[in-house]
């Protein structure tokens, strides 16, 4: 009796350990995991706090549902058939699920479905035991997206550059379709080989040298590079070589990306000789200025000089078409001193001269002075103020000045004094300068031709002139980064605008 009293004893105490064990288990499942048991049909008969929780739902509301209420929507119907086919059917579904809380924001849990058999093997309830991989999800899928994008750009790259991958060493791992296709070498010829391959000899060992010290300071190195082609054609290239460092900070392989120039160094070098050529004809020109103002005129000067014996000794004595003749060609020899002279002063614009700050208030003081016997003969009035600094050659800015007011007391109507405003005005980097009068006005067919060297709209027997001033105030402001242009109404007068860079100070209240 005894004996199987403490045999009951021993098998309570079995029992009693094993439920606690199982306590302890279901405490710890309930603590660490989501937790939720439901009948054959799927409907909760069991939420635990963690799947209250994540779903934002109450055990009440829960309780009698089934998980259609967290369902995101995400899963195809043969997924969610797949898992009921699989439980139905005794045996554990494993895998991750995501599902909507009532809220409306998503999460995702990895999940497993137990089964629980009756005596027949059946399913009586299923435990579902989750747990929350929302964070995990969201870097897999940021990873994803990330991998995505690299491998975009890997494609934009492969297409539009000549991508070439090479170890620390130099030797070719990688060419993408353009390299082959701008090297003429097939990627077979390519990979194991070093960058030599394509070697056109052009750069100095210095410049190779300077480039793989750059590169393997783990810097990038940015530059134009020739290279030879398989069939001894050269090619330039823009390249950009970008050295990825292992752990240590040490190049462990470079990418090189480039880009065929080729025509734009032909162009550049097409230019180079075009401007050599240029620098040649200016210098020639500059020659023929030289020749024009010393050897072309002393034989003109000897010309007019005799011109003028003749003129003295013989005016009155001969008939009167001698007479005439002598003037004609003397006036013939004036104009073409001052032809001569004006096409030095054209010559000479090319010439580089001082730029420095010019107050073109005083500017205008001078420009007024040297035209004071023009002015006080024709009785024009020539008003400005406030004109402003700017950085410029002053010498060029009293001959554009000049011309234009000289040309606006020139082009004055009859027996109307000439009344000339020079404004300014400030534009963003520039100043706006203006020469209005109330002349006889240009009339629009002659817009395009007033700044054509030796061009006159008029007879030299009416205005005097070599038609070269418009054209010297045209080539003075373009050498100075503006330009100029007019406008006009015919018999009312002209405005030349002209626009020259600001890059100094405010007005100075000086007045004329």
């Amino acid at each position: 009796m005894k004996s199987d009293s403490e045999e009951q004893k021993k098998s309570d105490d079995n029992l009693q350990r094993i439920i606690k064990e199982l306590s302890d288990y279901k405490y710890a499942i309930d603590e660490s995991s989501i937790v939720a048991i439901t009948d054959q049909k799927g409907i909760i008969k069991h939420a635990n706090d963690n799947f209250c929780k994540i779903s934002k739902y109450s055990r009440e509301e829960l309780i009698g549902q089934d998980h259609r209420i967290i369902n995101s929507g995400f899963h195809p119907k043969e997924f969610i058939r797949d898992i009921w086919t699989t439980i139905a059917n005794g045996k554990i579904w494993k895998g991750e699920l995501k599902n909507k809380a009532k809220d409306g924001t998503i999460y995702w849990v990895d999940t497993t479905i137990v089964p629980f058999l009756n005596e027949d093997g059946k399913p009586y309830q299923y435990v579902a035991i989750r747990a929350d991989i929302t964070e995990r999800k969201r870097v897999e899928e940021n990873l994803e997206k990330s991998l995505k994008e690299v491998l975009d750009y890997k494609y934009a790259l492969d297409e539009s550059s000549i991508v070439a991958i090479t170890d620390q060493k130099g030797i070719i791992k990688y060419v993408n379709d353009n390299f082959c296709k701008i090297s003429k070498y097939t990627r077979e010829e390519l990979i194991g080989q070093d960058h030599r391959i394509v070697n056109s000899a052009y750069h100095p060992k210095e410049f190779i040298r300077e480039l793989w010290t750059t590169i393997a300071n783990g810097k990038i190195w940015r530059g134009d590079i020739k290279n030879k082609t398989k069939d001894g054609t050269t090619y330039w290239v823009e390249t950009t070589i970008v050295p990825f460092l292992n752990e240590h900070g040490k190049p462990y392989q470079y990418v090189a990306i480039r880009a065929d120039i080729t025509q734009r160094k032909l162009t550049e070098e097409q230019l180079s000789r075009n401007i050599k050529e240029l620098e040649r004809s200016n210098k020639e020109l500059e020659q023929f200025a030289y020749i024009a103002s010393h050897d072309l005129q002393e034989p003109l000067r000897m010309v007019g000089s005799y011109m003028q014996l003749l003129e003295r000794r013989y005016k009155g004595k001969l008939d009167k078409d001698a007479d005439d003749f002598i003037h004609f060609a003397m006036d013939g020899a004036t104009r073409m001193k001052q032809l001569i002279g004006d096409l030095l002063n054209y010559s000479r614009m090319n010439k580089e001269g001082l730029i420095e700050p010019v107050n073109m208030n005083e500017v205008m003081h001078e420009v007024m002075q040297n035209l004071s016997a023009s002015t006080k003969e024709s009785g024009a009035s020539v008003h400005f103020s406030d004109l402003p600094v700017i950085e410029a050659d002053r010498t060029q800015m009293v001959q554009l000045l000049q011309n234009l007011i000289s040309n606006a007391i020139k082009f004055r109507k009859e027996e109307i004094p000439s009344l000339i405003n020079i404004k300014t005005e400030k534009q963003e980097s520039k100043w706006l300068f203006s020469v209005s009068d109330n002349g006889i006005g240009i009339e629009g067919q002659y817009s395009e031709k007033v700044f054509i060297i030796f061009k006159q709209l008029h007879t030299k027997a009416k205005y005097s002139g070599t038609g070269i001033g418009l054209a010297i105030a045209k080539k003075i402001t373009e050498r100075h980064g503006g330009t100029i242009w007019f406008e006009s109404e015919f018999g009312k007068g002209t405005t030349f605008f002209f626009t020259l860079n600001a890059k100094t100070t405010l007005p100075l209240n000086i007045n004329s």
